[in-house]
């Protein structure tokens, strides 16, 4: 497999506060849940690689805060980016409601044309589920998105929403839909690495 800097993509992943944004990349990168992860303030990075059509693709996934007050800040992360994971709690109505928001963002800030992928986390709760299935189905059929569900307690669909990512974002750079972002330098990875390093937290995450 061969990696150059035309397979590093930027994306974001968003939504309210407490959907489980930073569980899922905790889950994803390092393949543990962790119950109290610290809130995001701003956004932490990490990077994620996986393949697409024998080719090495780089995720640099930006973890924005859900916070209100942090939003403006979160908004500058959202720029270059080419693909976006749109999150909500399947046991809270609110985080839901408020996906219309979120889904202007991105609209306006990500590249034209990015990718957004529908997740609705926390499918291990379905007994506490509040939001039904046909209110999401309408939801992505309205804003024409593509949706799955993910548990970032088991890990359920948490590799198969990256790799359906990686493989959109991948298509729609190679039939020229996206234009790509330059990479982040490797002195801003180094940065949030030795923080992350210092913390001992976050492993995987660079």
């Amino acid at each position: 497999m061969q990696e150059n800097s035309n397979n590093i993509y930027r994306i974001v992943i968003v939504g309210s506060s407490s959907v489980g944004k930073s569980s899922i990349i905790q889950r994803l990168v390092q393949g543990v849940f962790v119950e109290d992860l610290t809130p995001t303030c701003g956004a932490d990075f990490c990077t994620y690689q996986c393949a697409v059509q024998s080719e090495n693709v780089k995720l640099q996934i930006w973890d924005t805060a859900g916070q209100e007050k942090f939003k403006s800040i979160s908004k500058s992360y959202f720029r270059g980016a080419v693909g976006a994971i749109l999150v909500y709690d399947i046991t809270s109505m609110g985080s839901f409601d408020s996906l219309t928001s979120w889904l202007n963002d991105i609209h306006e800030y990500c590249s034209p044309n990015a990718y957004i992928l529908l997740v609705g986390n926390k499918s291990d709760l379905e007994n506490q589920r509040q939001v039904g299935v046909q209110l999401v189905k309408d939801f992505a059929d309205r804003h024409m998105l593509e949706t799955i569900e993910t548990s970032a307690l088991s890990g359920k669909n948490i590799k198969e929403a990256f790799a359906r990512l990686a493989f959109e974002v991948s298509t729609r750079v190679r039939n020229g839909q996206i234009s790509t972002a330059p990479p982040v330098n490797k002195a801003t990875q180094l940065t949030i690495a030795n923080d992350k390093a210092q913390n001992g937290k976050n492993d995987g995450c660079c």
